[in-house]
């Protein structure tokens, strides 16, 4: 989950954090939103979905931003091979003390777009809410595809701006944003994350992008959602 923020100040200030910093301080809590009545919980079916639907049982996954390690464990549970990488050390910590299996490895990675895999790895990537982060777009996705099989698949999630909460957001982003240190703390967290948040596009867009990266949408559900959800496949007639 390589990002900076959108403003241009120095990411590293209380007032700025960049993503590192923003997850790192999110890690000892961002478990709760998969408890049973947490607020990310639904994500562990509806990835899991598509990923039993598309990839072969028994595959190898990659967990992009796998975070505290819900959806990594999820997929070994139902029969994957998992690596979970999350620039966040404190992220994968926290995985390492929560989920011990053999079908999962978690692993810190700082740099994202250098990830410690030979080309072809995986049999699928799984990347639940982390593209709206990453920067530059275009070279992660093509270093997701690198490590990708050929005719491998991908589960991903992405905010939907067609979504009224995405329009609130978008305000919160235009008047909220650059006055976020002036606001009470647990109010300029979510502030925090909409300044971080910045890959915001139509699915036409999402299309084009993936599209120029080597990535063909097979899929994508969810229209309704404040996220929807794509399923996407390494398209080989990019080499």
């Amino acid at each position: 989950m390589k990002a900076i923020p959108i403003a241009a100040s120095d990411p590293d200030t209380p007032d700025s954090p960049g993503c590192q910093t923003y997850f790192d301080e999110m890690s000892e809590s961002w478990e709760l939103h998969y408890a049973p009545n947490g607020s990310m919980v639904w994500r562990l079916t509806r990835i899991l979905e598509p990923v039993k639907t598309w990839v072969p049982a028994g595959g190898r996954i990659l967990d992009f931003g796998c975070g505290a390690g819900d959806i990594a464990a999820q997929c070994a549970a139902a029969g994957y091979n998992v690596d979970g990488i999350d620039m966040s050390a404190n992220m994968i910590e926290r995985a390492r003390s929560r989920f011990k299996s053999r079908s999962i490895e978690f692993n810190a990675c700082a740099d994202t777009l250098h990830l410690p895999f030979a080309d072809g790895t995986f049999d699928a990537i799984v990347a639940s809410s982390v593209l709206e982060y990453v920067v530059p777009l275009r070279a992660q996705l093509e270093e997701l595809r690198r490590v990708c099989k050929d005719g491998g698949r991908a589960v991903i999630t992405v905010p939907n701006v067609a979504h009224p909460l995405c329009w609130l957001e978008a305000f919160e982003r235009l008047f909220f944003v650059p006055i976020r240190g002036l606001l009470p703390r647990a109010i300029r967290k979510r502030e925090d994350y909409i300044a971080i948040s910045i890959n915001r596009f139509s699915e036409c867009a999402w299309n084009e992008r993936l599209g120029v990266a080597g990535w063909k949408v097979l899929a994508t559900a969810q229209k309704n959602k404040p996220l929807f959800l794509m399923v996407l496949e390494r398209d080989s007639r990019s080499e």
